[in-house]
């Protein structure tokens, strides 16, 4: 009698300790509480509530797992269960609990929000849809929350028209939802009407001038509006919340590296690698910092380890404008094969673009794949008949090969696009000198007598 007494006050005593945001001490409580009676799950699962708030959601997930096995037929366990395992990003496990949930209590509006959240994390959208509709059919009454989730799976396949509907409904049953007006203004920043996006932004800070992730978007948008100054601001008012907010240092980063402050550049870039080492692309970002300091052996290794991020991927997810931009940085470090290789990834996914096409050509010619090099530069003039580099380059190749009527028709090619076009000038100087040598040759070898 004595214990079960010892552990309802410890129980208390957790509870008041929770109350007043003391997790640590709430912990203590509540584990010498389950130590006289571990088979009360009310207690085991304020332990999970605790592990949860303290953010160790390893633990609590464990814990509400153990008191749902307690607990059969209580929904709030694997609801809870489920909520933790899609901040561990363990979906499919999400979707067991949230599903066992529903089926105790089907009119959980929450239960079908968050299955739709998993399915979206896991790319399956038809299913993220059929969830939706099942939830309509089931709920009682429409749901903001499923409207908003379904919205998110919406963005990601672009159907800007249909996730703007759902946002708006959303709002229209639930103005309380967090950060709605703010996902409804991305929708009008991605549709290009950057006036009412900065204007849902603006509705949003003023009811939550703290939150990160709305400042975030604000931030990116004026960004993309030209107005820099006014979005570093944003970013440093983030790390006034947050000092250690990945994405603030990394956008400030960007707009270091754009206005030529590369020291600034460099400095947060390796913030956010100490910080967050799976940062995407941070390697990349760094590296370029380097490069713009012509630190070029310091750049090197960072795109290296970025080059093996990418072939530990599936490709199929990796994008074009990734491939892209490690090639041209690849390029600029000298590291011409790893360029080859990437930059053939890179016209796999689109072969009519003739950058990609000519950064190629320019990294086989590096490397010494003078047939190579040719071959691409072909193909970049038949992307485009005026490009001028691409001449001079197959010029150039024919001439080191000595084949001067080759060079002499790009070079005039290539003069009739740009009279004035040094490089040309200059290869044209030298066909001419290389004409009169063979010319001169020629008469040397004529005047010699034949020798028995």
């Amino acid at each position: 009698m004595s214990e079960w007494i010892d552990a309802e006050q410890h129980a208390d005593r957790a509870l008041e300790m929770y109350e007043h945001g003391r997790w640590a001490e709430a912990e203590s409580e509540l584990r010498k509480a389950l130590s006289l009676n571990p088979h009360q799950p009310e207690w085991l699962f304020n332990l999970g509530l605790t592990l949860e708030a303290a953010g160790r959601d390893a633990e609590a997930f464990a814990s509400y797992e153990r008191t749902a096995s307690l607990m059969p037929g209580q929904a709030d366990p694997l609801m809870a269960a489920g909520i933790v395992a899609i901040r561990l990003e363990q979906y499919e496990r999400a979707i067991e609990l949230l599903s066992e949930a529903l089926r105790i209590d089907p009119q959980s509006e929450l239960g079908y929000a968050h299955q739709i959240e998993c399915y979206t994390h896991l790319d399956k959208h038809d299913e993220a849809e059929t969830m939706f509709y099942l939830a309509q059919q089931e709920l009682e009454e429409p749901s903001a929350h499923c409207l908003a989730m379904m919205a998110e799976s919406l963005v990601i396949k672009e159907d800007h028209d249909r996730a703007e509907w759902c946002f708006r409904e959303a709002l229209r049953l639930d103005p309380s939802l967090p950060r709605l007006r703010s996902r409804l203004g991305s929708i009008y920043a991605a549709t290009g009407r950057n006036r009412r996006a900065l204007q849902m932004y603006l509705r949003d800070l003023r009811s939550d001038p703290g939150n990160i992730d709305t400042l975030l978007d604000y931030g990116e948008l004026l960004i993309d509006m030209g107005r820099v100054p006014e979005a570093a601001e944003k970013f440093r008012r983030i790390l006034e919340l947050e000092p250690a907010n990945v994405d603030a240092h990394h956008h400030l980063g960007e707009i270091a590296l754009k206005a030529g402050r590369y020291e600034q550049a460099n400095l947060e870039f390796e913030l956010v690698l100490k910080l967050d080492p799976e940062y995407p692309r941070v390697r990349e970002a760094l590296a370029a910092s380097f490069l713009r300091r012509n630190r070029i052996q310091d750049a090197k290794p960072f795109l290296i380890e970025e080059l093996e991020i990418i072939r530990a991927r599936d490709l199929d997810h990796v994008r074009l404008y990734e491939l892209a931009s490690l090639g041209e940085l690849l390029l600029q470090a000298g590291l011409a094969n790893e360029a080859c290789f990437i930059l053939q990834l890179a016209i796999k996914k689109q072969d009519n673009d003739p950058e990609l096409w000519m950064n190629l050509a320019r990294a086989r010619f590096i490397k010494g794949d003078r047939s190579g090099g040719s071959a691409a530069s072909r193909r970049v003039i038949r992307l485009d008949n005026q490009c001028v580099i691409a001449m001079h380059n197959l010029a150039l190749a024919a001439l080191e090969e000595g084949r001067l009527r080759l060079a002499s028709g790009w070079i005039s090619r290539g003069l009739k696009v740009d009279h004035h076009d040094h490089g040309l000038r200059r290869l044209r100087m030298k066909l001419y000198a290389m004409w009169i040598a063979q010319k001169a040759k020629s008469l040397v070898d004529r005047a010699l007598p034949w020798r028995s």
